[in-house]
Parts: C-alpha cells; sequence; structure tokens
C-alpha cells in the first residue's frame, strides 16, 4: 500500500512539475531554448489608425520678394532661401542677406527655417578643407537664426565631385559639428541632397548625414539639366526611359535614411528646350515656373500651335510647339497633378513630408 501511495505521489510531482517547466521553456525561432513564461492573453482591442499628418514645407527664395509683398500661403513651415556662406563665414552684404528682413516682416506667424546657401563647388571645397572656416560658418548661421526668431537650420551645401573617401569625411565631420552646435542652441538642423544622388555618384554618405540631422530635404528635381538632353523634371516612374525615377530614389534613399526623416521636395517647374528634328537639344533650355508654363502653353497657346500630354510613367506634362520662327521645341514641366500622383505613391511607402520649390512659382 505503501508502494502505491508513494508513486502515486511521484507521479502527482512529475506532472506538476512538467507542466511547470513547459510554461517557462519555449523553442526560439533559431532553435535554441529561451526562458520565457507563456501566458494566454485575451485579444488586445485593436487601437484606432493613428491620424497621418502631412509636414509641408515652402522655399522662399530671397529674389521672389519685394518689400511690398505679404507671404499667405497653406505650407506649415517656410524655408527662407538663403543666406550665402563662405570661407569668411556668412555673407551678409549679398542680396540673401538684405533680403532677409523682408521676409521676417512678410511671415507673419509661421514657422520658419533658415537656409544656408552653399553653392559654390570651388569655394565649398576650400571651406571643407578649412575648420576655422567651418566654425565661422556654424557660428554666424547660429546667431543670425536665434536673432530673427527662426526655429531651425537647413544647411543646402551642393557639391559635384567624385565620391573620393577624404570629401566624404569632410562633408560628414562638417555636418555632425553643425548639427551638435544647432542642438546646443535649441535649433532644428536639416541638411538637404540631391535627388539623383545616388544615380550620379555624389560624395555624401546618407546613414552618417541622417544619423547627424533631424531630417533630409531630398531635392526630386532637375533630373533632367538645361544644358542637356530634354526629359522630365523627376519622373514618377519610367527609369528604363528616362534612366532614373522616384521609386529607384526612394529606393536608393531608403537604405541609408529612416522614412521618418525623409522630406520629398517637388520643383514647380520645368524647362523649355529648342530641339532638332530628332528631339536632340540644340540650345541650353529656358525655365519655366509652373505659372509661366500654364499661362504660356496650356491657359492659352502664345505660339501657332502646343500638343501637349500627360506622361503616365512621368505623371509630367510634356509640350511640344513651334515659335514664330518655326523653330521646334520640347517642354516639361512639374504641375499640381504630377505632384498629386507622385506624393499618392510616396505616401504609400511611408513618406507623409514634402516640400515644393518654390514661393511664387505656382
Amino acid at each position: 500500500m505503501k508502494t502505491i501511495i508513494v508513486t502515486l505521489v511521484a507521479i502527482f510531482l512529475f506532472v506538476i512539475l512538467g507542466s511547470f517547466l513547459l510554461g517557462y521553456v519555449k523553442k526560439s525561432i533559431d532553435g535554441t531554448l529561451t526562458s520565457q513564461p507563456i501566458a494566454t492573453l485575451p485579444s488586445p482591442t485593436p487601437l484606432p489608425t493613428p491620424t497621418q499628418t502631412k509636414d509641408t514645407f515652402l522655399f522662399v527664395p530671397y529674389w521672389a520678394l519685394s518689400n511690398s509683398q505679404v507671404i499667405s500661403v497653406d505650407q506649415q513651415t517656410l524655408i527662407y532661401f538663403g543666406i550665402e556662406a563662405t570661407k569668411a563665414g556668412l555673407s551678409m552684404g549679398e542680396s540673401g542677406a538684405l533680403n532677409l528682413s523682408t521676409f521676417v516682416r512678410s511671415r507673419g506667424q509661421k514657422r520658419s527655417l533658415l537656409a544656408i546657401r552653399m553653392i559654390n563647388n570651388e569655394e565649398n571645397f576650400d571651406i571643407l578643407k578649412d575648420k576655422d572656416a567651418q566654425e565661422k560658418i556654424i557660428e554666424d548661421s547660429i546667431l543670425l537664426a536665434k536673432e530673427n526668431d527662426f526655429s531651425g537650420i537647413v544647411l543646402n551645401l551642393e557639391l559635384s565631385a567624385l565620391p573620393f573617401e577624404s570629401l566624404v569625411e569632410q562633408i560628414t565631420f562638417f555636418n555632425r559639428e553643425f548639427f551638435l552646435e544647432s542642438k546646443k542652441s535649441d535649433l532644428s538642423y536639416y541638411i538637404t541632397a540631391y535627388g539623383d544622388t545616388y544615380y550620379r555618384v555624389r560624395p555624401f554618405n546618407f546613414t552618417a548625414l541622417s544619423r547627424d540631422s533631424d531630417g533630409i530635404f531630398i531635392m526630386a528635381y532637375d533630373l533632367h539639366k538645361a544644358r542637356g538632353n530634354p526629359g522630365p523634371n523627376f519622373p514618377l516612374r519610367g527609369k528604363d526611359e528616362y534612366g532614373y525615377d522616384i521609386e529607384s530614389m526612394l529606393g536608393d534613399f531608403s537604405n541609408a535614411v529612416d522614412a521618418q526623416k525623409i522630406t520629398v521636395v517637388f520643383g514647380m517647374y520645368g524647362y523649355d528646350w529648342e530641339v532638332d528634328d530628332d528631339g536632340s537639344t540644340v540650345s541650353e533650355g529656358e525655365a519655366l515656373s509652373l505659372k509661366e508654363a500654364e499661362s504660356r502653353l496650356i491657359d492659352g497657346c502664345l505660339y501657332e500651335f502646343c500638343n501637349w500630354e500627360r506622361d503616365q510613367d512621368a505623371g509630367e506634362v510634356k509640350v511640344e510647339y513651334k515659335d514664330a520662327s518655326g523653330r521646334n521645341h520640347l517642354v516639361w514641366f512639374e504641375d499640381l497633378e504630377s505632384v498629386k500622383r507622385k506624393e499618392s505613391y510616396l505616401n504609400s511607402r511611408g513618406i507623409k513630408s514634402f516640400a515644393y520649390w518654390a514661393y511664387s512659382y505656382f
């Protein structure tokens, strides 16, 4: 009898112990064992999908302002473009600086960012080799932004060069110092990027630049240059025909930059190229704002004829016409419908922040 009782107790304890161990041991995906309790929980009540807010920015070039203008736009944030940077610091005698007070008076209560213009290739090379020059630019920029109630800075560093490691490191170092000093002064800090950075292999490490910034403004325009052959401003699709497109651009940048840090910038303009019978460029294209393109070519054709269509891959408008001398012209431009199509695609890929180049263009 005792033997039976002992056996039953042993079995009972074995079952209890086994259940206990099973509740604390599970096999992980890679086949290793981890001690994590298994608990049966009630199915959670689904959370409501958060409302997706769309951040919008508008670049306001210094040349688009006059003393009589008052800025009134729907965009949440204005970007004043901007102040020129040189080896001696910010250039306070040039037009961008002289028109700053007009912008400040006209912006009202809107949030605004100050763009620092670095667009001279040769001077940029010199600055990137000179830490004293970099410190002066950073110091001047922060002081000017604080004095004029800007909430942040946008570094517009444009550089065409081969991606030598030393140059990439110089850009990364300068950006990091600008970012750190801006944050010390409670300023947000952003940097711009060419939309064709990866396509044309430019010297920027966007994994590092994204880490040391609050966001990247990707300029999705000017894929086809005024001095090149005609083509879309920056096509939505059509890589096989046009060489590159927004779908490819986003894929490239997404490998280095989180979607939450990406703002895509649309250029509200296009180019008018004179072309030969084969459609090749005869002379440098003339830049047309969206307003100019629509008034000249769509709303009322100023020429003998204007044949226009919306390219379904690019999303943009394409116009063919002959001028008064009988010469052939080809025009491509971005409009509100093409932007809508591009934004729709980008939204589907998690991009919720957009900007527009530029005030007075549309």
